[in-house]
């Protein structure tokens, strides 16, 4: 019989139990006849999913304002290519300015993401901010075949003065385009905001396609060079 002694089983433990803790929390999509089910998102680290790091594509702020409300603030709308699987990780981040007095932000509305995409979502404990989203609130794609997804500040609200931690869809994509769109709560009266673009991942055409195209392209180059030499 082989003994292992403490010093030894004690790494091989805490290799495990990172291995455990970096499995992703599916979003809840076990529809019924539900409008939407929630997700609860605990929070995670590059330590615990280090398929997160990557490198930063697009980092872009959007300033919000709802006028009478005297809310206002910004939000950074930021894609991620993981360094080691070349797959891409939206992220955004909640910013409320020190002088609003209006009340804070509840939730960030994100539409048409893409429902596929909507599958693994959390936020980062080792980013910037202080605010975290408590849940993901899927919506049944019967009546939002498109993709929609809230994150909800709820205890507390993204308030004068503070930022949310970046919270992230995780998603197999390879390619992004700005054709999904957001838009806030805030205020004691759940006012919304407008709605601003945003990334989301985009279709990769198939090859059969791409070589349609490509023989497109070059039909339409041998027709315009004939035409100048006539």
């Amino acid at each position: 019989m082989i003994r292992f002694s403490a010093s030894i089983l004690a790494p091989v433990a805490a290799v495990l139990m990172l291995a455990s803790n970096a499995q992703a929390v599916p979003l809840n999509n076990a529809f019924v006849a539900q409008p939407f089910l929630d997700t609860a998102l605990g929070g995670t680290t590059s330590a615990a999913r280090p398929e997160l790091a990557g490198v930063v594509l697009e980092d872009v702020l959007q300033s919000f304002s709802y006028g009478a409300l005297n809310i206002s603030g910004t939000v950074q709308n930021r894609v991620v290519r993981e360094s080691v699987s070349g797959t891409l990780d939206f992220y955004w981040r909640v910013e409320v300015d020190p002088a609003s007095t209006g009340g804070g932000v509840s939730a960030f509305r994100l539409a048409d993401f893409g429902y596929s995409n909507l599958t693994d979502a959390d936020w980062r404990i080792d980013g910037s901010g202080s605010v975290a989203p408590l849940d993901g609130r899927l919506f049944n794609p019967s009546g939002h075949p498109s993709g929609d997804i809230n994150f909800l500040f709820t205890d507390p609200q993204v308030g004068a003065g503070s930022s949310s931690r970046f919270f992230f869809l995780h998603t197999d994509a390879t390619a992004y385009t700005k054709t999904a769109f957001y838009d806030l709560l805030a205020g004691p009266s759940q006012t919304l905001s407008a709605t601003f673009d945003t990334f989301a991942p985009a279709a990769v055409p198939e090859p059969s396609s791409m070589l349609l195209m490509a023989l497109g392209l070059v039909a339409a180059g041998t027709l315009v060079r004939r035409r100048r030499q006539d």
